[in-house]
Order: structure tokens, then sequence, then C-alpha cells
């Protein structure tokens, strides 16, 4: 007997689209399935573009929540209405699925985990670079020795989409209902993977600049708003284990393809992780002059486990649909078994733990680059 698991869902923008997408694909990808995923009704402020293949539109996460057949929840929506809507699902006792950042600071996102983990819900966020095939292949050879002791790295995320000085205020560059600019919104995911791969930040300094200091209050006007948010961020980490790198953020960056890209240096070697080829990382064998890159046989159980929810190559929806599949996957795995089956889920508590290094990396921006110890 499959899990049945009604889903409801809170915002239904470019995110949640991609959500819905995987939700929706999951089944015709993955044949064989434990559960069986219902999509229930969605909260949003326009209601009268609802796909036919949701049961309707409500404009309130408290008429959401009226519906006693719902098990799980995922939240798409801004990062300033996160904690509200976040506490009110997990006070109903449903499972929850969050979008990143769990909240605007750490605080919040403290007040979620706690409450999540009170309420003893399944919960999950949407940090989906854990399902990436290439940063788990990664983390396998460096927990491996292949390239013995890290030494350095660099993790960079340059987007170009804030390059328009023409392009209008929004919720993304306001600090108040964004909690950061391109540190948090791309951020985040670029300091979970580190954590991911090599472990936990010991201390850390940063910088951060903002180009485009006002932007139009909407499209077209003439009246301009103060950005108080980033459009560049550059952290410099040093971790537990005695490694060093460096963390870079942008909206403003020219690149065609936009890559997310891991270049991680150990004294046998180095290994580099990209979104151009998100199914292998590249290995380099310094004793050996030896480039590798394909199947890796020495696998953690999860990353065994990811080769079945990840899809195959022949049934791609492009990498940021692929991971987000695989993320929710788990998450539905998870609520059919009752329990977090693998540690390396990114539940709330490790959300909040990445978040509180994002807030770090304000705090050291905000008092002149200082060298803060976490």
């Amino acid at each position: 007997m499959k899990k049945k698991i009604k889903l409801g869902f809170v915002g239904l923008g470019f995110i949640g689209t991609l959500h819905a997408t995987a939700c929706f694909a999951m089944p015709l990808i993955f044949k064989s399935l434990p559960y069986e995923v219902r999509l229930g009704k969605v909260c949003k402020n326009n209601i009268q573009d609802i796909p036919h293949f949701f049961e309707g539109g409500v404009k309130t996460v408290e008429e959401l929540l009226q519906d006693n057949d719902l098990n799980a929840v995922d939240i798409c929506t801004p990062n300033y209405l996160h904690y509200g809507q976040a506490i009110k699902v997990i006070e109903k006792g449903l499972n929850l699925y969050l979008e990143k950042p769990i909240g605007l600071n750490g605080n919040e996102a403290y007040e979620i985990m706690k409450a999540a983990n009170d309420r003893g819900i399944i919960n999950q966020a949407a940090l989906m670079y854990r399902f990436m095939p290439a940063v788990n292949q990664a983390r396998d050879m460096i927990n491996n020795g292949e390239i013995g002791e890290i030494l350095n790295f660099k993790a960079m995320m340059l987007h170009s989409g804030y390059l328009d000085p023409k392009r209008p205020m929004s919720w993304k560059m306001r600090f108040n209902t964004s909690g950061g600019g391109a540190v948090i919104d791309l951020g985040i995911h670029l300091i979970d993977s580190i954590r991911f791969m090599l472990g936990e930040v010991k201390s850390l300094k940063a910088e951060s600049k903002t180009y485009f200091k006002s932007r139009p209050k909407s499209n077209g006007s003439d009246v301009y708003e103060d950005v108080d948010v980033d459009d560049w961020t550059m952290a410099y980490l040093v971790m537990q284990n005695g490694a060093w790198g460096t963390m870079e953020t942008s909206r403003i960056s020219a690149n065609l393809e936009e890559e997310t890209r891991f270049l991680i240096y150990g004294t046998k070697g180095s290994i580099v992780v990209s979104t151009k080829q998100p199914r292998y990382a590249s290995l380099y064998k310094k004793q050996e002059n030896q480039f590798v890159m394909g199947k890796y046989n020495k696998k953690s159980e999860f990353s065994k486990y990811l080769d079945t929810i990840y899809p195959e190559e022949k049934y791609s929806l492009g990498w940021m649909v692929d991971m987000h599949m695989a993320s929710l996957t788990n998450y539905f795995l998870n609520i059919t078994e009752g329990k977090i089956i693998f540690k390396e889920t990114p539940t709330f508590e490790e959300a909040y733990k990445s978040q509180t290094i994002i807030d770090k990396i304000l705090q050291s921006v905000n008092d002149n680059s200082k060298e803060i110890e976490i």
C-alpha cells in the first residue's frame, strides 16, 4: 500500500513552479515510488491562474490549513513571509518543506527549527545542492583522501540578472524583506555546500558592494528608492579542519552560463564541481598527473541512495529541476518512513546552521570586514 501524501502549496512563483514541475513529473520518471503525491490547493494572491492538476486556490494560509486531508506543505514565498507561514503550518502538525533561507535571519531560523523539532514533524529546507551528484561525488572523494589534506577552496555563484539599472525594486532588494542581497539569495547555497563537503567554519571575514544604489520603485517609474542590500559579496573562510578559502556571490556579474562552481585544492590534487556537469566531479591526481571524470565506485551510502532518486540523464529536465526533484523525493520518502532516513538531509537544523554563517558574514561586513569567530 502506497503512502498517500496530500501536498499543499504556499506560493507558486518561479521557484514554486520548479517545485510543482518536479512533483508532477516525479511518478513519470520513477515508476515504483512507495508514496503517491496528490497536489492540493495553492495559496497565492492571484487564484485565477491555478493549473488544473491542483485542487484550486486560496488566498490565505489559514484557508489552506482548513483542509484536514493535508499532511504536507511546501512553502515557496518571499523570505519575509517564511517565519509566519511556517509557524502556522508547524502548529497544525503538518510536515513542512521550506524554501531557503528558512528565515530572514538566524533568530527566525532557530525559532522555526525549534518549533518543528518540538512538534516532531518531518522538515526539510530546499538546499538542493546537497542532492547534486557532483557535489556528493566530490564529498566522497574528499572523505576517501583522493586529494589528500584539504588546503584551500573557492566557491562561486555569479549571476547577472541585476545588471539592468532599470530593474525595478522588489522584496529581494530591501533588507527588511529579504535579509540580504546576493549573500543570502545565493550565498546560503554555497555556505551549505561548503559545510556539506568540507565541514564546519571556524572563522570568517567578508566585504560587500552595492553598485546600483537606487532602483525605480516600479516598472517605468521616475521615482527611485534606495537599495540597502548587496549586489556582490566575498567572504574569506577558515574551516575547523584548517582549510581556508573564499565564497563569492554576485547578481551583477555577466556570465553566459551563470554556473555555480567549486574548486577544492589538496596536497595530492584538486576537485572541480560545476553546474555545467552536475553528474560528475572532475578529479586531478597530481602524482599520477591524471585527470579523472566519470563514475566513482567508492561511494557513501548517501551517494548510493542519491543514484536512486536523481533522474537518469535520458529523463533530465535540466539540473535545476533534477536537483529539486531529488530533494523533494527525499522529503516524501522521509514522510513515508516517518523519520529522517539520512543525516545528510538538509533539515531545518542544518538550514539554521548555514544561516548563522550568513549572519556572521553580514556582521563582518557591517564591522569593516572584521574577522568573526564562529
